[in-house]
């Protein structure tokens, strides 16, 4: 597993939605298997890339106890946006760091790794001009992946239009999928009360 800690990718940690089928909770405050599902993710993360930054619009000391000066809700003009507002802020903020991309994952799913996560990164770095997104068992995650600030105006256009559908924005900038085998329970999304059951 390769850890990229020299800035050239920063993580992105999307914790900014309403949780509209968690009952309007805020869904990586949830704990799965006894801590919230947000340290989870952003210790994940944390394993491959420094710093680590969160999209969160409410908890947000919470999230600040997390990743301290690294929180960052939608700009005004996409304020619950949905998570491609999120990926648009996490983008702004890589580009002042002076980094190339984002490594992102989205709050509700806690069963992430590093190993997952790693694999992706070895896949950006390959074609560095092009996202990458992880694909398993045949499904595509576009929410999983490396985004580079390169694609920021096109993000941000897409937005501006009205769009907010992940998938069809990854297959607009031509996303590279990668398969991740064996990695069905690391893309399960605890975005129900019923995924917590049993916990």
């Amino acid at each position: 597993m390769t850890t990229e800690k020299s800035g050239e990718i920063v993580g992105l940690l999307l914790a900014g939605g309403k949780g509209t089928r968690m009952g309007g909770q805020d869904k990586g405050l949830l704990t799965w298997k006894g801590e919230p599902m947000a340290e989870r993710v952003y210790r994940a993360l944390s394993t491959v890339v420094s710093p680590v930054l969160i999209s969160a619009n409410r908890s947000l000391v919470f999230y600040e106890k997390i990743a301290p000066g690294h929180v960052y809700p939608d700009t005004p003009d996409n304020t619950h946006n949905g998570p491609l507002a999120g990926l648009l802020r996490g983008l702004i903020e890589a580009e002042g760091l002076g980094a190339q991309a984002v490594l992102v994952s989205p709050c509700d799913t806690p069963d992430i790794t590093p190993a997952t996560l790693s694999a992706l990164v070895e896949a950006w770095k390959i074609q560095p001009l092009r996202p990458v997104v992880a694909e398993c068992e045949g499904r595509i995650h576009p929410l999983h992946g490396v985004y580079p600030v390169s694609v920021l105006i096109q993000l941000s256009e897409w937005l501006a239009s009205g769009n907010r559908r992940v998938m069809k924005f990854a297959e607009s900038v031509n996303a590279v999928v990668v398969d991740c085998p064996e990695a069905e329970a690391a893309f399960q999304n605890r975005n129900r009360p019923e995924d917590l059951a049993g916990k």
